[in-house]
């Protein structure tokens, strides 16, 4: 049987591709044998596929290599799985953890779905899942270690399927993001890593495939996208950026194999796989994750109140008149003060000049880059700007054969940056930024060695930056760990087992929101001025102001919880713009509305205070108290 030419039945963006023609001349050998580069920094070549016209694809041919698990990424999940079950061992849940907790307890399903989540300024994915939970009879420090094992399963995404170097896939996963702060820390964003590293592994195996890319994987990553919108705010926005890029590989996918597709089709009488589907399935979790998210028009919550705020702010520019006078009739809640109840202490006006309000923009935007990635501002920028520059190199000749997104594979963590300039962004939330970005990295990176020097240098030099700043962030992780493990995170559990020490049947009144975190640690709610055992963030529900009746009515424990801050705090534009110290430590345990010193002058005095530190980088982001008032013998 005479040897058929293999550019012959390849299309012209693959033969002109240099690294295919020495592939079909076999002067690059595509086994997995070590080379000179690869010994330093391993590649993935995947085996060129010819495609004959009616003969059909050879679709399982056609999909990438998946990487042999060795003893080295065993090790690596199993140091991980320890560093992260010694965390947890230690840690202290605080009031956010206990928030969605109480918040799946006492609700409903579907009242906590259509009702309670819309006050959390964020979908309900993680409270579905805490719902569940509980009627297994899963405790609340048990919902830690199914976090746990969710960010588990993040790692062995990235150890299995990332197209890293082994130094970056061995670093990487004990970054302070992944091994603490998104891991040990039960909240919504545990769930972000494995959704977005799962989209970068599929999107970028669709990207490799050489042949129509069946429904099922668009579907399955329509699925992943339409979860990932459900973990938050900020996982929604990584979906849209995800969806662009994955439709754009669409775009290129068909437009470089049409003439072949074509021919299959002719041959086969078959039909072209439609991407309505999966983009009605996607479109479907968008639609949920809106309607869960939108707040009331009573909330007062931060992350609520943003939200309900921004929405304004853009159907105002859009001409709709009842936001424009939305817009303008925003008041601070200062204003909102209502007979018997006390007065909020008054914001600080700050009056920026034209270069002062500048500088403000710019260095929130410089924060949003570098916070997450190194307490380090200059290597912090050089690493993301090395991932930007390696994504761009790939901007001209994009060929299925690379199988790196280019510029594209960019979207998920620049939408991100985009966004959160304008939108509140805590430094607890700055992690899904990080992941983000190594979701970006993991799209955008190259499957071959160049040909290039420069290329070559590119590669090397990213690698080299990413590597330093996973260093700094292990060693964030090592001493938030210590920290749990000798220090209290907050001071939570010691006001709980403070409660339960005391008589059965005593009269416990509780102010601000971090009381929760005490009142999870109970079967029933302990609080009689609060509704609920979780915190209801609507206006109307006025726990705080109306202290002075609730006092009056002489309860046996009063509980003031707040955050006391202080120059250790790790704000996110603290990296370039220096914080207002006075305006941040004016007010003690940030008691707003003056409840302790109030309650002191009509007979209390403080008997217990605990306090503990969430840390954060290299400091602590908050001191977290919980303190107790009881009457003067």
């Amino acid at each position: 049987m005479a040897r058929r030419n293999p550019s012959k039945h390849v299309h012209p963006i693959l033969a002109k591709d240099p690294v295919w023609e020495a592939m079909a001349s076999g002067v690059l050998r595509t086994g997995t044998g070590p080379t000179r580069l690869a010994d330093w920094l391993p590649v993935q070549r995947p085996r060129p596929v010819l495609v004959e016209p009616g003969k059909g694809s050879n679709r399982k041919a056609s999909e990438p290599a998946v990487r042999p698990w060795t003893w080295v990424e065993g090790a690596v999940l199993s140091f991980y799985a320890l560093v992260v079950a010694v965390g947890i061992a230690w840690h202290e849940p605080w009031a956010d953890e206990a928030q969605a907790w109480l918040l799946a307890r006492d609700s409903g399903f579907w009242q906590m779905m259509l009702h309670g989540i819309r006050y959390e300024g964020s979908p309900g994915l993680w409270h579905a899942l805490l719902w569940v939970l509980v009627r297994l009879h899963v405790s609340f420090m048990g919902m830690h270690w199914i976090a746990g094992a969710i960010a588990a399963g993040g790692v062995y995404l990235l150890l299995r399927y990332s197209p890293f170097p082994l130094v970056l896939r061995v670093l990487l996963p004990f970054g302070f993001w992944f091994a603490y702060q998104d891991a040990v820390v039960a909240r919504s964003y545990v769930l972000f890593a494995v959704l977005a590293f799962g989209a970068a592994a599929l999107l970028r195996g669709i990207a490799q495939m050489r042949a129509e890319v069946p429904r099922s994987r668009w579907i399955g990553l329509a699925v992943l996208l339409g979860l990932m919108a459900n973990v938050s705010v900020h996982g929604f926005v990584a979906s849209v950026g995800f969806a662009v890029a994955g439709w754009v590989v669409l775009r290129r996918t068909r437009r470089a194999l049409g003439p072949v597709l074509e021919t299959e089709r002719s041959d086969a009488r078959g039909r072209v796989e439609s991407p309505v589907i999966p983009m009605l399935v996607l479109a479907g979790f968008w639609v949920i994750a809106v309607a869960t998210t939108l707040p009331p028009s009573d909330v007062n919550f931060q992350a609520g109140t943003n939200v309900e705020h921004s929405t304004e702010r853009i159907l105002a520019r859009v001409g709709d008149g009842d936001a424009k006078a939305a817009v303008a009739a925003e008041k601070p809640d200062a204003k909102d003060v209502r007979p018997g109840e006390l007065t909020p202490v008054a914001p600080i006006e700050n009056h920026w000049t034209p270069r002062q309000a500048l500088w403000r923009k710019v260095g929130r935007v410089l924060s949003l880059i570098t916070y997450p990635v190194s307490n380090f501002r200059i290597p912090a920028l050089l690493a993301c700007g090395l991932v930007v520059l390696q994504s761009l190199r790939f901007r001209k000749g994009w060929s299925l054969q690379a199988g790196a997104l280019g510029w594209t594979g960019l979207l998920p963590w620049a939408l991100m940056v985009l966004v959160f300039t304008s939108m509140y962004l805590a430094p607890r939330h700055a992690g899904m930024l990080w992941t983000a970005l190594i979701a970006t990295a993991w799209l955008t990176w190259p499957t071959h060695a160049q040909a290039s020097r420069y290329a070559l240098w590119l590669r090397r030099m990213v690698v080299a930056a990413l590597a330093l700043v996973a260093l700094n962030q292990a060693v964030w992780t090592a001493r938030a760990v210590r920290a749990d493990v000798h220090h209290p995170y907050t001071g939570d559990m010691a006001m709980a087992q403070f409660l339960k020490s005391e008589k059965p049947g005593k009269r416990i009144a509780g102010f601000y929101y971090y009381t929760i975190g005490a009142a999870a640690w109970f079967r029933h709610p302990i609080f009689f001025n609060q509704p609920h055992a979780y915190w209801a963030w609507s206006r109307e529900v006025r726990t705080d102001q109306q202290a002075p009746a609730t006092i009056a009515t002489r309860p046996d424990i009063i509980v003031a919880s707040g955050m006391e801050l202080s120059a250790h705090d790790a704000n996110i534009t603290d990296d370039w713009i220096a914080p207002n110290l006075a305006q941040e430590l004016r007010t003690p345990l940030n008691d707003v509305y003056g409840i302790i010193p109030y309650a002191e002058a009509h007979g209390y005095r403080e008997t217990h205070r605990f306090c503990g530190r969430s840390f954060m980088r290299t400091a602590y982001a908050e001191e977290l108290c919980e303190v107790a008032l009881q009457p003067v013998q």
